[in-house]
């Protein structure tokens, strides 16, 4: 009996995601999405100039 309640409780959260990406209310990301280093702060020596100054 229990299984079929956590069973249920699974479901009904899937079912509730597929509606949320349908519906464009959830967005799927992977944790390793490429990010972009000229925004990410420890890459920003790579981008700066000989003046210091990021482009």
């Amino acid at each position: 009996m229990i299984e079929y309640l956590i069973g249920a409780v699974v479901c009904a959260f899937v079912a509730l995601l597929v509606v949320g990406a349908v519906t464009g209310r959830v967005r799927s990301r992977s944790c390793c999405a490429s990010a972009d280093p000229r925004r990410d702060l420890r890459m920003r020596a790579a981008f700066e100039d000989e003046d210091g100054v990021a482009r």
